[in-house]
């Protein structure tokens, strides 16, 4: 009678350049960014896992320069004489295109090139390996400049923990913070995933963030992840 059951409540993430966490596993891609009114036919590209931070930064360097954000879908209906002329951003979910969007992706390359725009592909692999039909589009994107965003150390994957639930009134110590460490997958998506059924647990649980609250956790996360296999 008094459990409590936690609310849909979704954490939403802000992309704000205050809440990035500055670290060598990110340091590439960020100097790449910062050079890009020197890319190479003006186009260039960050990758990396799920949850490495890629879309975070690339927000950071849209808001900077003014740059349009489009998706995969908004890519089948990009009007370029109505995008900005010098800075869009392309944010790739995958990376094998159906073949009318490669040609829009070649054309949007082009685009870039033609205006000295920036043009920033945003995925989860290199684009030399992604897989694609069209010989040009392949060709250029080989030649494209671009830079892996790693996955956390431990270190920054603890801070990132601790500010997720530092945002939700949740405190962590670093006991727990070393339980998890050993436990979690590296991510930035598990650090969000793990603080949103933290959060969730302490408010059905009324209690802190405990090591045995972490145990709990991370079993009904593998239960979760067995079932979607």
């Amino acid at each position: 009678m008094n459990k409590q059951y936690p609310l849909e409540l979704p954490h939403q993430p802000t992309y704000a350049e205050a809440d990035f966490l500055h670290a060598v596993c990110n340091e590439a891609a960020r100097d790449l960014l910062d050079e890009s009114e020197n890319w190479p036919n003006y186009a260039a590209c960050i990758w990396g896992l799920e949850g490495a931070g890629k879309t975070h930064l690339a927000q950071i360097w849209a808001r900077r320069v003014g740059a349009e954000v489009i998706d995969l879908n908004g890519l089948e209906v990009l009007d370029f004489g109505c995008s900005r002329k010098f800075k869009i951003v392309l944010d790739l979910g995958i990376e094998k295109l159906p073949a009318a969007q490669e040609t829009k992706l070649f054309h949007l390359l082009n685009f870039s090139r033609e205006t000295r725009g920036g043009l920033l592909l945003v995925s989860r692999d290199a684009p030399a390996r992604w897989s694609v039909a069209l010989p040009d589009l392949a060709s250029r994107l080989r030649a494209l400049q671009s830079s892996e965003v790693l996955p956390p150390d431990d270190g920054l994957f603890a801070a990132v923990l601790a500010k997720q639930l530092a945002d939700r009134q949740l405190v962590i110590d670093k006991a727990t913070i070393n339980y998890l460490l050993l436990r979690a997958e590296r991510s930035f998506a598990t650090a969000r995933e793990l603080a949103d059924r933290l959060d969730r647990a302490a408010l059905s649980r009324r209690s802190g963030i405990t090591i045995p609250l972490a145990r709990s956790v991370l079993v009904e996360m593998q239960k979760d992840l067995l079932l979607q296999e």
